[in-house]
Order: C-alpha cells, then sequence, then structure tokens
C-alpha cells in the first residue's frame, strides 16, 4: 500500500482504479496465455503418453524373454525323470514284489534299489504302489515320515496312471506335507497290469532362482491356484476367487492347504496391452509390499503370461509399473520444459523484431523533429545573441556573490577550528585536575616525611611525582589524539591493577569524605582480579578516574556514601568483560539519562564541571571496541556505570607487562601513602 505523507493533499480518487487496470492484461494476452498453456500441456500429456508406451513396451518384451528361459527351465525340471518308470521297469524285483506283496527279503530289496536310484536322480521319493493304490515299497522307508503302507488312490496321478499310462499332478504331500510334483507310470508283466511307480520332485530350487531376479514370477495351476512363486505370500492363494464346486474337487485331491489357502489374491485386470499382456491391479494387504495394511498401497503390474507347453499351468511376470510412470513423467517434464524454452525463445524474437520495428519508426520521427528543431534555431539564433549578452552581465554578477560566499565559508571553517580548541582546551583542563590535586597531596606527603627524617618514604612519594607528571604528559597526548580520532593501542591489561592504579588517584578524597569502596566478590570471597581485557591501560585509567570523580561528586552532602565497584566475565557471552562503578548519591533524572554523553552538557551546580567528561570517556571506549552506558536507576537510588570492554584471548593470569607500566607510574597499588 502507498503511504501518504502527513499534510499532502489526498489524491484523486479516480487514479487508483485506472492505475490497477492499465496494468490488468488485455483479452488478447489472456487468449496468448491460455493457448500458450494448452500447447505446453498437450505437449507434455503426449510425451507422457509416448514414454509411458515404450517404457511399456519395453517391460513386456524383457518379461517374455525371461517367460521364455524360465518355461524352458521348468519343463527341462519337468521332464528330466521321464527315464525314471522305464528304468524301474527293468528291474525284475519291482514286479515280482508287485506279485509277491508280502515277502519281506524282496520288499527290504526293493527299498534300498528305491533309494540308490533316488540319491543318483537327486528326486524327492520315489515309491511302488499297487492296484489299490497302497505304498509297498518307497525310498524313503527308513525315514520318520515314510510312504509304505500309505494309500494315495484318491491321488489324481495314481488314477491317471491306471488309466492312461502316465499320470502328473502338483501338490502338498499328504504324508509330509511338503509340496513337490508327482510323476507316475503304470508298469506291467506279460500283459498283466501289475501296479503304479510314482516319483515325486522338488521344485524348490525353481522359486529360489526366480527370487533373484526383479518381476515376480509365479506359475498357477487351470484352477488359478498359484502354487509356484517368487512371492512367498501368494502361494497357494488363488488369482480369482474360486467357484464352490473347484473348491470342492481341490479338496477331495488334498492339493493344497495351510493357513491362508485358496484366498484370493485380488489381481483385478485394468486394461488389457496385447494377446499375452495387461496391466492388472493388487490392493492391500495383499501387494508386495511390507509393512502394515495402512502403509501398503495398490500396486499396478505389467503382467504377462503363457502357457506353460504340456500343462495346463499358466506361467506369469508382473513387473511394477512405477517405474514406467516415473520416467513417463519425467519425459513429460522434459517435454513442456523445451516447450516452454521454444515458445519463450519464439516470443523473444518476435518481441525483439517488434522492438527494432519500433526503434526505426522512432529514428525517422527524430529526423523530421531535427530538421523542424534546426529551422526554429536558425529563426531563433539573433534572439540568442541578445540573451548571450544579459547572460555575460548575470556572470560576472555572480562571480562577485561566489567570491563573497567563499569568503563567509572561509571565516565559518575558522569559527569551527576556534570552537574545536577551546572544547580541547578545556577537556585538558578537566582531565588534569586530578593528577594536579595529587601532585599537591603526595608533595605535601613528601614535606612531611623529610621533616620527621623519614627520607626512604619521601623518595618514595617523589619517584610517584615523577610518574604522575610523566602520565600528564600522556594525557595531553592522548587527548590529542582522540580528538583526531586517531585509534587507540589495544594491548592486553589487567584490569584489577589499573583499577587499584585508579583508586590511587582519588584516594585522597575517599578519606576526606569518608566513602566506604565496596568490592563485589565471587563465591569464594576473592576479588575478580583474574580478568584481562583488550585495552589502552591509560586510557582505561583516564575513564575509571573520570567515573570515580563523578560518584564522588554526586555523593556530596549525602548521608550514605557508598563506592560499588565490580569487576565480572559478561553472563550472557563470557569473551566480554563488565566494570560496575555505583554510588549512593541522588541518582540521575530520568529527562537527564539520554543527554548524559553530551559535549557540555552536566548536571552539576555552575563553575563545577565543563560537562566533557563522560563525553570523552564515552569517544575513549569507542576507541578500544568497548561501550560505557548507564545502567538502569537501582530501588536504594544512586547512580551506576558500566564500562564492556572485549576480553583478551588466552588470557587467564592478572599478571601481564601492561599493567606494569601503570604500577611503575603510580607506585602501590591502593594503598595509602605513608
Amino acid at each position: 500500500m502507498t503511504s501518504v505523507r502527513p499534510g499532502a493533499p489526498s489524491p484523486r480518487p479516480l487514479r487508483w482504479p485506472l492505475r490497477i487496470v492499465s496494468h490488468l492484461p488485455t483479452p488478447s494476452q489472456t487468449v496468448k496465455a491460455l493457448a500458450f498453456a494448452a500447447l505446453v500441456a498437450a505437449g507434455a500429456w503426449t510425451a507422457y503418453r509416448y514414454a509411458q508406451r515404450a517404457e511399456i513396451g519395453a517391460i513386456i518384451e524383457r518379461a517374455a524373454h525371461r517367460l521364455d528361459v524360465d518355461e524352458s527351465t521348468l519343463r527341462g525340471e519337468l521332464t528330466r525323470y521321464d527315464y525314471l518308470p522305464a528304468l524301474l521297469s527293468l528291474n525284475p524285483d519291482i514286479a515280482d514284489l508287485l506279485r509277491h506283496p508280502t515277502d519281506p527279503v524282496l520288499t527290504a530289496r526293493v527299498n534300498r534299489y528305491l533309494a540308490d536310484v533316488t540319491t543318483d536322480s537327486q528326486a524327492a521319493a520315489i515309491y511302488v504302489l499297487d492296484l489299490s493304490g497302497t505304498t509297498l515299497a518307497a525310498s524313503n522307508w527308513d525315514q520318520p515320515v515314510s510312504f509304505v503302507g500309505q494309500n494315495f488312490s484318491y491321488r489324481p496321478y495314481f488314477i491317471d496312471a491306471l488309466h492312461n499310462g502316465t499320470g502328473r499332478f502338483y501338490g502338498l504331500g499328504s504324508t509330509s506335507r511338503l509340496p513337490g510334483y508327482f510323476y507316475a507310470a503304470r508298469i506291467g508283466a506279460g500283459g498283466r497290469e501289475l501296479g503304479v511307480v510314482a516319483t515325486k520332485i522338488s521344485l524348490d530350487s525353481m522359486e529360489a532362482l526366480w527370487k533373484r531376479g526383479d518381476e515376480t514370477v509365479l506359475v498357477a495351476d487351470a484352477n488359478g491356484v498359484v502354487f509356484l512363486s517368487s512371492f512367498a505370500g501368494w502361494k497357494y492363494r488363488t488369482l480369482h476367487p474360486l467357484s464352490a464346486a473347484a473348491r470342492a474337487r481341490i479338496d477331495a485331491k488334498r492339493q493344497y492347504g495351510g493357513p491362508g489357502a485358496l484366498a484370493d489374491i485380488g489381481l483385478v485386470s485394468r486394461r488389457r496391452l496385447t494377446s499375452n499382456a495387461e496391466i492388472d491391479c493388487v490392493s492391500p494387504p495383499n501387494s508386495l509390499l511390507g509393512g502394515t495394511a495402512h502403509e501398503q498401497r495398490a500396486i499396478d503390474f505389467v503382467v504377462v503370461s503363457r502357457t506353460v507347453a504340456g500343462t495346463d499351468w499358466r506361467i506369469m511376470s508382473l513387473t511394477d509399473i512405477a517405474p514406467a510412470r516415473k520416467s513417463a513423467r519425467y519425459a513429460a517434464l522434459v517435454a513442456a520444459l523445451g516447450l516452454s524454452l521454444a515458445m519463450i525463445g519464439t516470443l523473444y524474437v518476435l518481441q525483439r523484431r517488434r522492438a527494432i520495428a519500433q526503434r526505426l519508426a522512432m529514428r525517422e520521427t527524430l529526423e523530421r523533429m531535427n530538421d523542424e528543431l534546426e529551422r526554429k534555431v536558425a529563426r531563433r539564433t539573433g534572439a540568442l545573441a541578445r540573451a548571450n549578452k544579459n547572460l555575460r552581465n548575470e556572470i560576472v554578477q555572480h562571480k562577485r556573490t561566489e567570491a563573497t560566499l567563499k569568503a563567509t565559508l572561509e571565516e565559518l571553517v575558522q569559527a569551527g577550528k576556534m570552537a574545536l580548541i577551546g572544547q580541547m582546551s578545556a577537556g585538558i583542563t578537566h582531565e588534569l585536575n586530578q593528577p594536579l590535586a595529587a601532585l599537591r597531596t603526595l608533595s605535601d606527603n613528601a614535606l612531611l616525611f623529610l621533616q620527621r627524617g623519614r627520607q626512604h618514604e619521601a623518595e618514595d612519594n617523589l619517584r610517584v611525582i615523577a610518574g604522575l607528571i610523566e602520565r600528564m604528559g600522556k594525557i595531553t597526548a592522548q587527548l590529542r589524539r582522540f580528538s583526531r580520532k586517531a585509534p587507540a593501542e589495544r594491548v592486553p591489561v589487567a584490569v584489577e591493577r589499573t583499577l587499584a592504579n585508579a583508586l590511587f588517584l582519588v584516594e585522597p578524597r575517599l578519606r576526606k569524605e569518608e566513602v566506604e569502596v565496596v568490592r563485589d566478590r565471587d563465591d569464594s570471597g576473592r576479588a575478580q582480579t583474574a580478568l584481562i581485557v583488550l585495552a589502552d591501560a591509560n586510557r582505561l585509567e583516564q575513564v575509571l578516574v573520570n567515573l570515580l570523580t563523578n560518584a564522588l561528586d554526586a555523593m556530596l552532602g549525602c548521608p550514605v556514601r557508598k563506592l560499588s565497584i565490580a569487576v565480572r566475565a559478561d553472563a550472557e557471552d563470557d569473551t566480554w568483560v563488565e566494570i560496575v562503578v555505583s554510588d549512593t548519591g541522588a541518582g540521575i533524572l530520568e529527562a537527564a539519562r539520554e543527554r548524559l554523553f553530551e559535549p557540555f552538557f552536566t548536571t552539576k551546580p555552575p563553575g563545577a564541571g565543563l560537562g566533557l567528561g563522560l563525553a570523552i570517556s564515552a569517544g575513549i571506549m569507542r576507541e578500544l571496541g568497548g561501550t560505557l552506558k548507564a545502567d538502569a536507576p537501582a530501588a536504594a537510588g544512586g547512580a551506576s556505570f558500566i564500562l564492556r570492554l572485549r576480553r583478551a584471548p588466552g588470557e587467564t593470569s592478572a599478571e601481564h607487562p601492561q599493567s606494569d607500566t601503570n604500577r611503575a607510574g603510580h607506585g602501590a597499588a591502593y594503598e595509602e601513602p605513608r
């Protein structure tokens, strides 16, 4: 929303709707935008359909090739045992056993022979049945689960072998409950039927081979029951719901069993692709995904199937269509981007041609205007010549005015320089008062010591006086550098030692005015003496002396005179150190708090100060990379100022060479003059 400046005339009401309407697209632009969007959408949809069709075609081709291999392997596995009936019929002991089923010696010999053949052929089991379907001898005769004595007359492979000569059947063993493929052949001698020889084959190796591939491979019988599958969850389940008659036939054969047997997988046909391929959907909880039913989702598969030659079985390959659709989406996205870029390029070329045509038309217009302008210039040349004379006269007058302005500006600059010199002189006078007072006190003490014959103490005071004189020279140099905005030298400085030197300078006033100095202590009762900051020792001492002097001035006439000093690490950021100076004076009024650091502003009585101390101290703290601020007023009254300086990196000791310079200048830190 556009803001309106107070006092400015309000805009006319009709400008807002007109301005909004001017930015709305025209009907022609809207039609072009819709046409562009429709073209991009059509191109993306076409690319999606084409890419999906191509991906599905590739899936069908790969699945068909794999089914060729899988079907050939399965047929080879089923026919590799066709030689066994002929081989077994050559053994006369089997025919003799069928004629004399109660002979124990003959039974034992046939059992051992069948066990040897089973081991050599790697079949699951081989057994001999009489015409009633009772097993007379078996390769597993000596195992806990033996076929000997079991009757299998209800099994389809036995019935088909008696009537047709051979029989085939896949199902669970009625004795072992292990799945297998059963192949049976009729045995006779002298034109007489004697019995049936059956072979059980395990097809677990086929399932293990299929599980190594990416697709799901399964084999279903004529009823649609899946009995071989690379996905174990679908085994012995139906592709489609079984009729009651089909379920009764399967139960009569005892073909399948187990929990969930003959349950519907829920394979739903969605779209026919070719004669042997279609897209089917499997919904939870029958999908191939793991997890709970809530986590599963419906999956669309490309299903390629064919009939296994020589059987009524159907082998099927199921491939998830999601990768194909993902590739199609990528193709649609690329097509949309390509069409968008092509359209943008076309629009750019058209716009460029239009801009060139506009420039050519504008050039022709400018040429016509230039010709007209030249004619006007020719007519006005005389008028300009007359005006030129008047202009020269005005230029002379302007030069005189400019000279006067320059002289005035020089006078203003000189006046500013004089004001700055006056401010510096006042600052020097203000900052040297404390060292001069200390010099007076030390000289008086030195004279007193000499009169008493205490020469050693007098010499100490004279050395301190020499240090103070040297420091007065440093103060003037520091004030000159402060006025030039020169950067201060920042080195590690021990806070406690600098504070002790500052207290030493104001010690006479502390004693005279009976001011109690309170130092904050840590939990162990010791002062914070190990804090070292980055600063200039002399300048930091200057600031501290100024704050201490201001505190003493503020407590004049107060019944309680207590000067509190705290040195601590910042609670929020321990890379900073805070020095807090507090007094019990009358405090600072809220109106004066905002102007405390302005030059020449003071709350002291007239003649008691120039109002430069806090301004100069704040400037020094800025040069040292720190801050100086007045703290919020406490409930007990008084004023509090906080110095904040950067902590020296890697410093943990209070001893530092920089602090020794201060100590040499002022003697022992904060001890009474002797």
